[in-house]
């Protein structure tokens, strides 16, 4: 299906993984968390499914599950992690035009995905669409405040807003709340879990340059180059040694939209 703009994950499959991954407590905290919210509330349509860090372990806990993502090599490392086998129905698809009718799921969830899709209006409205009443959304877009956000807002403020972000980004969550409460749902913020890491400057800048992150891939090669350059200097300024973990503990914020 047509991407309608969306960013399709394809040439990331091999180390999504690797970069968006959490730690076991994290995942079973997130789990049990989102779990509480769908156990009354299924099945549960997952937008942006991808490897299924997300999906996997709630199918694994028994909630009935239905994913859909933009990427066939993503969801083909998903059934790869679930011993080659399909463990709920996977749909390539687009979100901001689902294949389903209205009213056919009891919730939904996005972790990560809506600053990938420029048209993300368009993706909440179609959530609201095939959820039907009274079922809730959970949406996770990051979290914006920090070490990490403040190296982002450089390379930011090097390379141009315009040029890095597709859709919504992580300082936004009030004009997320207010775009649900247009289409008539009540926002709750759960429990935080956190986050564990061992994620060094090193590290992260070795992986902006190999173009691991989805928001490189719509910056020009030079721009990024020269952009990275400066912001390395800023940071060892800033922050000092390169080996050090930045950020050893971090929030992950899930936010509860209930439809009437």
């Amino acid at each position: 299906m047509s991407s309608g703009g969306s960013i399709p994950f394809d040439r990331a499959a091999e180390v999504y993984d690797e970069t968006r991954r959490s730690t076991a407590e994290a995942s079973a905290a997130t789990t049990d968390l989102l779990g509480r919210e769908l156990e009354a509330r299924q099945p549960c349509l997952e937008i942006g499914v991808g490897t299924g860090l997300i999906g996997l372990p709630l199918h694994r806990a028994g909630i009935r599950m239905i994913g859909v993502d933009l990427s066939a090599p993503m969801l083909g490392k998903l059934v790869e992690k679930a011993d080659g086998h399909l463990p709920f129905a996977l749909i390539i698809g687009d979100a901001t035009r689902l294949p389903f009718t209205d009213d056919v799921f009891g919730s939904a969830l996005a972790r990560h995905v809506l600053h990938l899709i420029p048209h993300w209006r368009h993706a909440l409205t179609e959530l609201v669409r095939v959820v039907r009443s009274p079922g809730v959304l959970l949406i996770n877009i990051g979290f914006n405040e920090g070490p990490w956000q403040e190296i982002g807002d450089h390379l930011d403020a090097r390379i141009g807003e315009t040029a890095r972000r597709v859709g919504l980004d992580s300082s936004r969550g009030a004009e997320l709340d207010d775009a649900l409460a247009a289409l008539g749902a009540g926002a709750r913020e759960l429990p935080t879990v956190w986050e564990e890491s061992e994620l060094t400057m090193e590290r992260y800048f070795a992986e902006v340059e190999a173009g691991v992150y989805s928001w490189t891939w719509n910056v020009r090669p030079d721009l990024l180059a020269d952009a990275v350059v400066e912001t390395k200097a800023w940071a060892a300024d800033r922050f000092g040694g390169f080996n050090q973990v930045l950020e050893p503990r971090s929030p992950s914020v899930w936010r509860a939209y209930d439809l009437p």
